[in-house]
């Protein structure tokens, strides 16, 4: 399947094809999936179009193809076929492609900050080793490359706010962290979705390679920000899981990783708001420095909602709500008048630091995504689900998001409360979220059971038969789908080539059983029950989805199955 990368235009060659629709000046130019020609690339040109996302067919076949010793960590500087040109380092273009409006607050209003940092960045490049092994990761993983020079930015200015020693040479090892990623397979640095236990434990190495990548081209000082950059304060990174107090250094890095990497656009998923990156970091205080993190809250100047904050004025005030488009000017409401006002830079009262942050408790950002959904308002709904992703085991999914809000749905079309379209735009995001749950689990390829579930076609499209599936999964059995209409000898053959324990008809009562009910292991079960006791499960202190235990509460055995 080809991946998505953004290239420059002078790369893309004739018979490319389109991943993403171009505008210009906000019109639609050309379509998503066109071919490019050579005519269409000269035109895209002229307008000064400078970048396209293309369809790229990986040239590495199997990810773990690749070494996961670190023995293959050496970079070979003469080597021509990984050469890039590596004059295509335009600082100001660069920045043009990391929506720093939006996401770094104050940081570079001062054009001074862009000057200093300008300098470094040539200073850095002057060096050939610096400069092959940008452009190489560059060339291997764009996005990679980009997350790159945005922790150089920021960490770079924010190490010199905390004046912290040595910060030109920190910043080489903030603009390098992520260098061992150029040993870790295209297809899962591109991969959409979450990584399964087997890629994840390759891509942690990443880490241990670019700690080697540094030592090789003399940058073995500064190394062990290639290393630790995924530790965290309460032993929950990796790849040593230390539990310790960190060079500040080093801290900085860590929380700086994860609010580039979170509020960073990707081919297959939004970019995070800043103020919502704020509150998941929030959420993980105990993994990182809190001191840090709250003086990185003040240097950015993007503040997250619940948090309580000093205006200029004196007096103390809780922000109330982010501003998407201006996020440095949310909507506050000061504590000692309880007057709710916008800070604007037409305003006289500014916010001059953080003072404290309420964490969001998870059952308030549930009901605010149950709330979200059923007004039909996805788009914030798909902002609430980064806040709440992290919350939940799968199960949970299912009992506490997929089936309560399926039936708050029903419920308000029943009473005429919604209208079709946007009850069939819910539901329909629901089920992408569902499929993305599912895909997960068949990703991690942990079943140790095999069952064969007959089904009438209309069954095949109903919400709650995808819910079933899926708690199926969870449960580590593989679920084998097959219309019951299917031929006898079609049904034999299955159980032939696979080690069903159990084969389940799933009945409306209109069906025909009596050649089934020779099946060895076959249970018949109605439809209305499986969704009575996906029900039963919602709500806390309830027992855990369990396949067997349904089958033998509410199956009936082939063999007492009387016709």
């Amino acid at each position: 399947m080809p991946s998505i990368k953004k290239l420059l235009i002078q790369d893309v060659e004739p018979g490319d094809v389109l991943a993403e629709d171009v505008f210009i000046n906000r019109t639609l130019f050309m379509k998503k999936d066109s071919i490019l020609t050579t005519k269409a690339l000269e035109l895209l040109k002229k307008k000064s179009i400078k970048y396209l996302s293309i369809y790229y067919k990986e040239k590495s076949a199997n990810p773990f193809d690749f070494p996961v010793s670190l023995e293959d960590t050496h970079i070979n500087f003469s080597d021509s076929s990984l050469s890039g040109n590596g004059d295509e380092f335009n600082f100001y273009a660069i920045l043009a492609e990391l929506d720093i409006e939006i996401r770094y607050g104050q940081l570079l209003k001062d054009e001074g900050n862009i000057d200093y940092l300008q300098i470094i960045f040539e200073d850095i490049l002057s060096n050939s080793a610096n400069k092959y092994c940008l452009s190489q990761l560059k060339k291997w993983d764009y996005h990679s490359y980009l997350h790159s020079i945005d922790v150089f930015i920021i960490g770079t200015l924010f190490a010199r706010h905390l004046k912290i020693e040595h910060v030109e040479k920190l910043a080489l090892g903030y603009l390098l962290h992520d260098i061992g990623k150029l040993k870790i397979p295209q297809q899962l640095l591109q991969k959409p979705g979450r990584l399964t236990a087997k890629e994840f434990d390759l891509m942690k190495k990443h880490t241990l390679y670019g700690e080697a990548i540094l030592k090789q081209i003399g940058l073995s000082d500064f190394s062990y920000l290639a290393k630790s950059h995924h530790e965290r304060r309460n032993g929950e990174g990796y790849p040593e899981s230390m539990q310790i107090n960190f060079k500040a250094e080093l801290e900085l890095l860590q929380i700086i990783d994860v609010y580039s990497a979170i509020t960073m656009k990707r081919p297959y998923r939004d970019a995070m708001r800043a103020a919502d990156a704020f509150s998941l970091l929030y959420r993980d205080e105990e993994k990182y420095n809190s001191i840090l993190l709250t003086e990185f809250v003040d240097f950015i100047g993007i503040y997250p909602e619940n948090s309580i904050v000093l205006l200029s004025n004196g007096h103390n005030a809780l922000v109330q709500k982010a501003n998407p488009q201006f996020p440095t000017s949310p909507r506050v409401k000061c504590m000692e008048t309880n007057i709710s006002f916008h800070i604007s830079i037409n305003n006289d009262i500014t916010i001059l630091k953080m003072v404290a942050y309420q964490t969001e408790d998870k059952i308030e950002l549930l009901n605010l995504f149950y709330n979200e959904l059923v007004s039909a308002n996805v788009e914030n709904a798909k902002k609430t689900y980064l806040k709440i992703v992290d919350n939940f085991i799968i199960e949970e999914y299912f009992t506490k998001i997929f089936i309560p809000v399926y039936q708050i749905l029903n419920l308000l079309k029943m009473q005429k409360a919604i209208t079709n379209t946007k009850y069939e735009q819910v539901v329909e995001y629901m089920e992408q979220l569902m499929q993305q749950k599912v895909d997960e689990l068949i990703e991690n390829d942990s079943y140790h059971d095999h069952v064969l579930i007959l089904i009438d076609d209309h069954v095949q499209n109903d919400y709650f038969f995808k819910v079933f599936i899926g708690l199926i999964h969870n449960n580590r059995i593989s679920p084998h789908v097959m219309p019951v209409h299917s031929s006898l000898e079609m049904i034999l053959t299955k159980l032939d080539t696979q080690n069903f324990s159990k084969t389940c008809f799933i009945t409306n009562g209109n069906t025909d059983t009596l050649l089934l009910s020779y099946l060895p292991n076959m249970y018949e079960m109605p439809q209305s029950k499986i969704e009575k006791y996906l029900i039963d499960l919602i709500g806390d202190n309830k027992d855990n989805f369990d396949f067997h235990y349904l089958l033998e509460r509410f199956g009936v055995l082939s063999s007492t199955i009387i016709h």
